[in-house]
């Protein structure tokens, strides 16, 4: 683990990331922290696609904006963790334009706060990144392995949820790969993705910028299955939110 020079600027940082690590699972989980897109969006805001599309390419620009003193001269380790970041957010770019099917807008505030963090999470790693690890070790080809799950598996049950709507834009009963035990598979997947950038960076940073997705993400699976539980009365009982047989 890296841990940075602690500086009062950094302390403050920090803490900062902390917070939001502890704090917002419980407020997701609790509607004090409700981000309105998908099954909870609201009945007005950004078109959906725009929406998207804005809160994922602008983590892109941070990346490239920490980061575009040192590529020149970046070294493996610098460009693959970079490259992460950038192939991670640039497949969910793809994905909003051209994979999946909206039903209602993207509320404002939820695109620019959404926007805000990845951003932010982006500019921090793409910064730390000028002192990267010093050698590839084993935890760096786990990481690798890692990501390439992590991305494999989020964009094929995104593309299972997309079939799903071809002809309705109404929602179904998810099925198929792992959406047979969850109801939220593709947020199983981006934890593992954020899992493999954090084993390739090893900075401090990055474990809470995992420590939040984790938190976000299970908070959010747990509202979802109790949507489908609500709105479909043959919704299948032993269906869990993310972790198969578990949670």
């Amino acid at each position: 683990m890296i841990f940075p020079e602690w500086t009062t600027t950094s302390q403050i940082l920090y803490a900062f990331l902390a917070i939001l690590a502890i704090g917002v699972g419980p407020a997701e989980y609790f509607g004090h922290a409700m981000m309105f897109y998908s099954k909870f969006r609201t009945a007005s805001g950004v078109p959906p696609r725009l929406g998207m599309f804005i809160l994922y390419f602008a983590p892109i620009a941070a990346a490239y904006f920490s980061a575009r003193d040192y590529l020149p001269s970046a070294t493996f380790i610098q460009w693959i963790v970079f490259g992460s970041v950038v192939i991670h957010f640039s497949k969910r770019v793809l994905e909003s334009l051209f994979l999946h099917k909206y039903s209602g807008p993207v509320g404002a505030f939820t695109t620019i706060l959404i926007a805000s963090f990845y951003s932010l999470a982006a500019y921090i790693i793409g910064w730390l990144n000028r002192s990267p690890i010093p050698a590839v070790d084993i935890w760096f080809m786990v990481g690798i392995l890692l990501y390439a799950i992590g991305i494999g598996g989020n964009f094929y049950h995104h593309k299972l949820l997309a079939d799903l709507r071809k002809n309705s834009l109404e929602y179904f009963i998810p099925k198929g790969g792992l959406f047979e035990r969850v109801v939220c598979p593709h947020y199983l997947f981006e934890i593992v993705t954020w899992t493999g950038i954090f084993l390739l960076s090893r900075h401090l940073a990055a474990l809470l910028v995992l420590l939040f997705i984790v938190g976000y993400l299970t908070a959010r699976s747990l509202r979802t299955l109790k949507w489908y539980r609500d709105r479909f009365t043959d919704f299948p009982e032993d269906r869990k939110a993310i972790l198969p047989f578990i949670l």
